[in-house]
């Protein structure tokens, strides 16, 4: 599975049907991540993936997975990326938040998870929008990390205030086009109940949230597939936003 992945052909290699458990999943997402670790790659955060109905709809499961985040995946703002670094491309606009804290391994309150939050802001989390049909869609998500192929910080990171909403919008404009939107201040709170998810999920396999660790909180809405040459922005007012241009 990690050589497909670095060849940008993940799902290739396996051409039966799989019987596997969620358990098994994790626990390979877990080995790949151990390899990548001992050939001199990262972990420095982690990020929750199908928290919303329509992305559920959209790749077929029912609940939410984790997946880890690496420091070659994690690219500046503005950045120039070649199409052909990723296998069938899309993108999810979302909020992330930097930790100032570790989290409690076992179901932390929301006001725990509000309180480690240092930072919050605008990514653009990029995909090998890839369902190979040998897998069960659940564990192939789980297994390939939530198909995670990097994600874009933004410009800024902005200091939340505690007590108030995170931010009022979040749209994804590709090439001038706003091709998603939520308007609905009330999606905003939703960091805080990824967190907990996410704390108590990790506590399951013996990990933890910790200080300085980036979350990405998931996306309320779809993937969108990105064509070469497209310029991509999300942006959530008043945090600001995150632009990428997809190369030829």
């Amino acid at each position: 599975m990690l050589a497909d992945y670095d060849a940008r052909t993940p799902g290739r290699g396996v051409d039966k049907p799989l019987d596997m458990t969620t358990v098994q999943a994790y626990a390979l997402q877990a080995e790949i991540a151990r390899l990548r670790e001992q050939r001199g790659e990262r972990v420095i955060g982690y990020k929750v993936g199908c928290t919303s109905r329509a992305i559920q709809l959209q790749l077929g499961v029912e609940e939410p997975i984790f997946g880890r985040l690496f420091a070659t995946g994690c690219h500046s703002n503005g950045v120039h990326l070649s199409s052909t670094r990723y296998a069938n491309l899309a993108v999810e606009g979302e909020l992330a938040v930097r930790l100032s804290k570790d989290l409690p391994r076992q179901a932390p309150s929301a006001e725990e998870c509000r309180e480690a939050i240092a930072d919050l802001f605008p990514v653009i989390e990029l995909h090998h929008f890839v369902l190979p049909a040998t897998w069960a869609p659940g564990h192939w998500l789980i297994a390939s990390g939530g198909m995670h192929a990097g994600f874009v910080l933004a410009e800024t990171e902005t200091s939340h205030p505690r007590l108030q909403p995170f931010a009022s919008s979040l749209r994804v404009r590709i090439n001038e086009v706003v091709v998603g939107s939520v308007d609905d201040a009330a999606w905003s709170h939703c960091p805080i109940e990824s967190l907990r998810w996410l704390a108590g999920r990790l506590a399951q396999f013996g990990l933890q949230l910790c200080k300085g660790q980036v979350i990405l909180t998931g996306s309320p809405m779809r993937l969108f597939p990105v064509a070469p040459g497209s310029r991509i922005v999300v942006e959530t007012p008043p945090l600001g936003a995150s632009c990428v241009k997809i190369d030829p």
